[in-house]
C-alpha cells in the first residue's frame, strides 16, 4: 500500500512537472493560444487559432469576424492596454489600422508592425435616403479633399501624430447649413472625446468637418452610447453583455444628418445611402519581437 502511494504521488509531481513546462512554452487566453516559444506570426493565415486583440466594435473587429481569422478575437476598449498584453504575452497580436500602429508602436520596444496589409476596411458616410442630394455633394467634397494637398497631413496628424487637424477655411464665407455627424466617441484615434473640453475629435470629426465646409454648412458633433444587453439564452447559460450601436437609429428621420459605417458593416438600404469612401484604413498585425536566444 505504501509504495503504490509512492507511485502515484510520483505520478502527481511528474503531471505537475508537465503542466509547468507546458504553460512555460505555451498560454492560452480566451482559449486561443497567446504564447508559444515556437509560435512565428508572419501572414493572416498564422492567426489562426491565436489569441488576437481588436478594438471592441471597430472596423477591424468586423473584418476579423466576418472574414473568420480566428475564433478567439479580444476586444479592447483602449488598444493600448491591448499593447501592454501583447507584451505581457497575453494575446498573440494586435490587428489595427497600419497608420495607427505607428502611434501605438512608437518608443514602445519589444513589439513589431508587420507591415503587409491583411486587409482593409472602408469608411464611409452614412445618411438617410431622403438626404440623396446632400450624399451627391459630399462624395464630390470627399473626392476635392482626398485629391487636395490638406488629405496626407490630416491624416498624418489624426492617426500618427495624434493631434487634432483642422482643413484651412475662407474666414468670409457664409455657411448656410448646420450638418451633424453622430457618432460614438470611443475609438481613438477615429472618434473620440477628451476631458479637457468635452469635444470630440478624431478622424471621423475632421473628415466631416472638412466635408460639411465643403457643402457649404459649419459642423455639430452629437455623441451616442451603445445599447447594453445582457444576455442569458448563451449555452452555458452565463450572462453575456452586448453591445448594440446607436449611430444608424439615431441618424434615422434626421435631416442633414450622418454617421460613420464601414464597409464590414450591414444597413437597412432601403432606409439608408451611403457616401463614398473617405479613408480607406490598411489592417497590419503588430507582433512581439522574436526573443533573443540564452547563451
Amino acid at each position: 500500500m505504501k509504495l503504490s502511494r509512492k507511485i502515484i504521488s510520483l505520478s502527481a509531481a511528474a503531471l505537475a512537472i508537465c503542466m509547468t513546462l507546458a504553460s512555460c512554452s505555451a498560454q492560452k487566453e480566451n482559449n486561443g493560444v497567446a504564447y508559444d516559444k515556437e509560435m512565428k506570426i508572419a501572414t493572416v493565415a498564422d492567426l489562426e487559432g491565436k489569441a488576437v486583440a481588436v478594438q471592441l466594435r471597430s472596423g477591424e473587429d468586423d473584418y476579423i469576424v466576418n472574414n473568420k481569422i480566428t475564433e478567439f478575437s479580444k476586444r479592447y476598449g483602449d488598444m493600448k492596454n491591448a499593447l501592454q498584453d501583447l507584451i505581457d504575452k497575453k494575446v498573440a497580436a494586435l490587428v489595427v489600422d497600419e497608420n495607427y500602429a505607428k502611434q501605438l508602436t512608437e518608443g514602445v520596444e519589444g513589439v513589431q508592425i508587420i507591415e503587409k496589409s491583411i486587409g482593409s476596411v472602408e469608411y464611409r458616410f452614412l445618411l438617410n435616403k431622403s438626404d440623396a442630394k446632400l450624399a451627391e455633394n459630399m462624395n464630390k467634397q470627399i473626392a476635392a479633399l482626398k485629391e487636395s494637398d490638406e488629405y496626407p497631413p490630416l491624416i498624418e496628424s489624426e492617426l500618427v501624430s495624434g493631434k487634432s487637424y483642422q482643413i484651412s477655411k475662407e474666414s468670409d464665407k457664409k455657411l448656410k447649413n448646420t450638418f451633424t455627424l453622430v457618432t460614438e466617441p470611443s475609438f481613438k484615434p477615429f472618434s473620440y472625446k477628451e476631458d479637457k473640453d468635452g469635444k470630440i475629435k478624431g478622424l471621423f470629426a475632421a473628415m466631416a468637418d472638412g466635408v460639411a465646409y465643403g457643402c457649404g454648412g459649419k459642423l455639430e458633433t452629437m455623441g451616442v452610447e451603445p445599447d447594453v444587453i445582457n444576455d442569458t439564452s448563451s449555452a452555458n447559460g452565463e450572462e453575456v453583455t452586448t453591445f448594440i450601436g446607436n449611430e444608424a437609429q439615431t441618424v434615422k428621420g434626421k435631416k442633414n444628418a450622418f454617421c460613420v459605417v464601414t464597409s464590414a458593416e450591414k444597413e437597412d438600404d432601403t432606409l439608408f445611402i451611403t457616401t463614398d469612401s473617405f479613408y480607406t484604413s490598411n489592417l497590419v498585425m503588430i507582433i512581439r519581437t522574436e526573443e533573443p536566444e540564452k547563451k
